[in-house]
């Protein structure tokens, strides 16, 4: 009974409004952080310089975006690959992997600075500046160029503080730089009349002090220890990280290419009506930053809702995935509906922010919210939608919603009604492509949802036949793949000293006796299981909850220990590590056996294994036996490593491997 309330999951027995309060709100609180920070700029500017201002910030923004999806492709790859690598138990690569990230984001965000000051007149063209906004877009973008380099490591260095365990540390960076440019804005703007230098300079000072927090961070990472060597051996390591990050850089890409095409259909068709090319340029990258404060409302909602739908579809709990699903849609639809009835009734009220003053400007940028944003009621359903389907392992369907509007509707609606109907229809693109959209969401989901939730007959029986066989666990038949002791089958539990063979021994002993082998391949089923990501999981796995990151690392325990559980109902297996022993106790019959070895010559075959000196090796052992213990020890009442919990304990140097299997197998055969 202790036990069971042990592995209770918050996941699968709370009440979902609380679940969303404690999962949503941190994560909304940081988005809507980031989105402010992009958004005080084009207010102070919109009331100290005029719409011409903000339409510079439009034109800059999409080399900014460019700028910031290097920097995800680079900080999101390196946090995802050092996560991978610490759930390997390779501590190595993990540092060799972050100091990659690291180096490559300054790199990036110099090369990048350079390109973009020296063509920065012809990308201010080529993103639609007119004749009118260049020369602002040239004063902004001049400065603003040179805080490239901090931008890289801002966001570059992020990932990697968040994968740390320290998400409140980067939050705490973050806010910092928002709040020195929120002061910076009207002090350089209206006090030392800098214009929109001004804005630029204050955006700079925001990153530079973000990038000096996130730097100082780096210096005492918890998780891996940079080397010189490492650093050395880094660059081998960046082409893995790469291929981890690109999904980040791609999202950020497909915003430039949407952006880019707006702006030059809203130059070329502007000039031909009476507001000209700049009042459009300028209305629509206001109105598309007041719809990125609903964005990431609603994606903070779905992100936090993202864990407790995955695990209950993992449990076979439809009932509450489906109420999660209810309660999220509602909530983003009210904000949604909400806003809508804001933008209709008084959009003078949310242009005014923005500055106000030329009778034109207010005419479109009142014209710009009430059409673009006319369909924002049912836009909260595609984002929600898309989250949804990732939770519940569907990345198919979850890619065509997330494409449908930014690239797929969204793009041929603004070409085809610009030529119908001149600049306006470039406002009526936004919901067309929302409606379309839509249309292909609620299509997607209907098929999904009886797809998935049909199945709950056949998986509840599943699960009784699972409940069943672990009720009679003792008198399950004899069958020819599995070896039976006592008409019972044996679930043989490996913990192991880092570098003493345990994994060798333990595929060698499933081979032996023909059953299977359970080790990294828990994970995977853990991901399916719980909706989380491998290698979250990865890195969860044999690390002690920290303050940060408990909740979560709790559910990616539970959906282990479920995993574990699951595999040893099916007959006789060999576990390596992840405290099997202490799961599975008083539940089936588990031989609990420890490998180890003296320490030389776990450093002998360290150094031989990974190309390590034998200091390197040495510290690796340590550190990785001590995440062991700690994991070991928080999760269980036992002690890791200690002979008392354990059935047998071998020592790997006096037999070696193959005797070290024979020995086991014997004893074994006599249980």
């Amino acid at each position: 009974m202790e036990q069971s309330k042990q592995h209770t999951n918050i996941l699968g027995t709370e009440k979902i409004g609380n679940l969303l309060i404690k999962f949503s709100i941190p994560g909304i609180a940081s988005l809507l952080v980031n989105a402010l920070y992009n958004i005080i700029d084009q207010i102070f500017i919109g009331q100290g310089v005029g719409y011409l201002g903000n339409g510079a910030t439009n034109v800059i923004f999409p080399l900014m975006t460019f700028a910031m999806a290097f920097a995800l492709l680079i900080g999101d790859g390196a946090a995802s690959y050092m996560s991978l690598m610490l759930g390997k138990k390779e501590d190595r690569k993990a540092a060799q992997g972050t100091a990659a990230g690291l180096i490559s984001s300054i790199i990036a965000g110099i090369i990048l600075a350079t390109v973009y000051f020296i063509f920065l007149k012809p990308l201010c063209v080529l993103f639609g500046a007119t004749e009118a906004i260049l020369p602002y877009a040239m004063d902004y973008g001049r400065i603003i160029t040179m805080g490239i380099p901090f931008v890289a490591i801002c966001a570059g260095y992020s990932g990697i503080i968040r994968a740390d365990g320290s998400p409140k540390y980067s939050m705490a960076g973050l806010l910092t730089g928002c709040i020195l440019n929120l002061i910076g804005d009207p002090l350089f703007i209206f006090v030392f009349g800098m214009g929109v230098k001004g804005a630029a300079l204050a955006t700079i000072i925001g990153q530079i002090a973000n990038a000096i927090i996130n730097i100082i961070y780096m210096t005492h990472l918890k998780s891996v220890k940079i080397t010189k060597d490492d650093v050395k051996k880094s660059a081998s390591s960046l082409a893995p990280v790469l291929k981890l990050g690109i999904s980040s850089f791609i999202s950020q890409i497909v915003l430039v290419i949407v952006i880019a095409v707006q702006n030059n259909i809203l130059r070329e068709y502007g000039a031909l009506s009476k507001y000209g090319a700049d009042i459009p340029i300028s209305a629509l990258g206001v109105t598309m930053k007041v719809f990125s404060i609903l964005m990431v409302i609603v994606i903070g909602l779905a992100a936090g809702a993202q864990p407790i739908w995955g695990y209950n579809y993992g449990a076979r709990q439809y009932d509450r995935v489906k109420k999660t699903f209810k309660i999220v849609m509602i909530i983003s639809t009210i904000v949604m509906i909400f806003a809508f009835i804001i933008f209709q009734l008084v959009p003078m009220a949310i242009v005014s922010i923005f500055g106000a003053s030329d009778p034109h400007y207010n005419e479109f940028a009142v014209k710009t919210l009430r059409i673009f944003l006319l369909l924002v009621p049912i836009a909260g359903v595609q984002l929600v939608a898309g989250i949804f389907f990732q939770s519940v392992g569907k990345p198919v369907q979850a890619s065509l919603i997330s494409l449908s509007k930014q690239i797929i509707f969204s793009i041929p609606a603004l070409i085809i009604l610009s030529e119908k109907i001149g600049v306006e229809g470039v406002l009526w693109s936004g919901p067309v492509s929302d409606a379309l959209s839509f249309i292909l969401t609620v299509i997607l989901l209907i098929h999904a949802w009886n797809h998935i939730f049909t199945e709950k007959k056949d998986s509840a029986s599943h699960v009784a036949e699972n409940e069943e066989v672990k009720a009679v666990s003792k008198h399950i038949s004899p069958s020819k793949d599995l070896y039976l002791i006592n008409d019972k089958p044996v679930i043989i539990s490996i913990g192991r000293s880092y570098g003493a063979g345990g994994r060798s021994i333990g595929r060698k002993i499933a081979q032996e006796f023909n059953i299977p082998y359970y080790d990294e391949e828990l994970i995977e089923e853990a991901a399916q299981e719980s909706g989380l990501s491998a290698m979250f999981l990865a890195f969860a796995d044999e690390h002690p909850a920290s303050n940060e990151l408990s909740s979560i690392q709790k559910v990616a325990d539970e959906a282990q220990s479920a995993v574990i559980e699951k595999v040893a109902a099916n007959g006789s297996c060999v576990i390596v590590g992840r405290r099997a022993d202490q799961i599975l106790k008083g539940k089936y019959p588990v031989i609990k056996i420890f490998v180890t070895m003296p320490l030389e010559g776990r450093i002998q075959n360290i150094c031989k294994r990974d190309n390590v000196s034998p200091a390197q090796a040495e510290k690796i052992i340590k550190a990785t036996d001590k995440k062991r213990a700690e994991y070991y020890n928080f999760t269980a009442p036992g002690k890791w490593g200690k002979a008392e919990n354990y059935d047998l304990c071998i020592d790997t140097s006096k037999l070696g491997i193959d005797g070290s299997v024979k020995l086991i197998t014997e004893a074994i055969r006599k249980y």
